[in-house]
């Protein structure tokens, strides 16, 4: 099949990750795969396979066109009506309406949002062509927050896709009351190896973008002041919070505390993971928590807030720890006892290690597959 696959950049994140294994894995299965970034930088964080194509077909947004976006944002907060997608990003959609005509590409996968507001203008142009909508965060934070101010064309994206793909069971539940061709198929692992950690090392590890609100990176400060002697979290990302997080913890004299490792990927990342004995999630929401299945795969146990990505990874607990929602003192003491009692460690160590197993790449891809070949 020839498949492209369109995601608002590839820089560093989950995202763009996971876009980049799928496109990878399906280029090693035969398909003729292309990324598009629809930011126009045209940079790729992660590495692609030889043979995919990456085509420079989308141009960078003007600042003209930037500026009437604030504009629109800006009145959208008075009078609360829908923003039209091509208002905020015309020149980036024309660019690949016209890179579309110019290919011969049988299935399109848009990645996020802002994309799926585009489906019903490129179902207009290539009604023949089949777009899948592949959701990356959980409905409630699209709908509430990321999409609200072009919250028509989101909802007329969903309901013209061929296919949705969202993260969640729970998810699912609502997606299908606006298009029956729904599904959920999780995000596959991103590390093809693993270092099964000893748990022997007195280090808690933490890897996420770093973004104060959603990341709630603001509770690692409350958790690093009630750490056991000794111990210490080591934080793998960046992202735009970054100064700001580094002076919370000078402020509040956690150097010793909170160790940053900037951003790691491949091996570097692999042994990360294994340094650690313990992985928390601070989020304040979380689409899925890709990080939370590499950490599992690595043998690590699991602490996270209950939000819908993690509660699905996890099982309501069966396979790690959910504190209730922005609980930190119940965060702080269920991270206590893992810290002082080792079998308590290695039993979710097991648990971790076999959940881990129904993120492969081999059994996402099989249903990926079976998915596309419907359409």
């Amino acid at each position: 099949m020839n498949i492209c696959i369109v995601n608002v950049g590839f820089n560093l994140g989950g995202v763009e990750k996971v876009a980049v294994e799928l496109a990878n894995s399906l280029h090693r299965r035969g398909d003729n795969i292309a990324l598009i970034d629809f930011s126009g930088e045209n940079t790729f964080f992660y590495d692609i396979d030889k043979g995919i194509n990456t085509p420079n077909a989308i141009k960078a947004r003007k600042i003209r066109r930037k500026i009437i976006k604030r504009g629109l944002y800006f009145k959208h907060k008075i009078n609360k009506k829908s923003l039209n997608i091509l208002d905020l990003y015309k020149e980036q959609a024309e660019d690949l309406i016209k890179y579309l005509k110019q290919s011969k590409h049988e299935i399109v996968i848009l990645c996020q949002d802002s994309l799926t507001a585009l489906v019903p203008s490129l179902k207009e142009e290539f009604p023949n062509i089949k777009i899948v909508a592949w959701q990356h965060n959980n409905y409630d934070v699209y709908t509430k927050q990321y999409s609200k101010e072009f919250i028509d064309d989101y909802f007329s994206g969903i309901r013209q896709a061929d296919l949705v793909v969202c993260l969640t069971s729970a998810d699912l539940e609502k997606y299908k009351k606006l298009n029956v061709n729904s599904c959920y198929i999780y995000n596959p692992l991103t590390i093809s190896e693993t270092k099964i950690s000893n748990l022997n090392n007195n280090i808690i590890v933490f890897v996420g973008r770093l973004k104060i609100e959603q990341k709630g990176l603001d509770y690692l400060i409350n958790i690093a002041r009630e750490l056991e002697p000794g111990w210490k979290i080591l934080v793998a990302g960046d992202g735009a919070d970054k100064r700001e997080f580094k002076n919370l913890i000078i402020t509040n004299k956690l150097e010793d505390k909170i160790i940053l490792k900037g951003s790691l990927r491949g091996n570097e990342l692999i042994d990360f993971y294994s340094l650690g004995s313990i992985f928390i999630s601070t989020s304040r929401w979380e689409g899925f928590g890709l990080v939370i299945t590499e950490a599992m795969a690595s043998g690590l146990p699991v602490i996270s807030f209950n939000n819908l990505g993690p509660k699905e990874i996890l099982k309501d607990g069966e396979y790690g720890i959910l504190v209730e929602k922005y609980n930190i003192d119940d965060f702080i003491l269920q991270l206590k006892e893992l810290i002082l009692d080792r079998e308590k460690r290695e039993f979710f160590q097991r648990k971790s290690i076999e959940r881990s197993k129904d993120f492969s790449t081999q059994v996402i891809l099989k249903e990926w597959a079976i998915k596309l070949k419907s359409l």
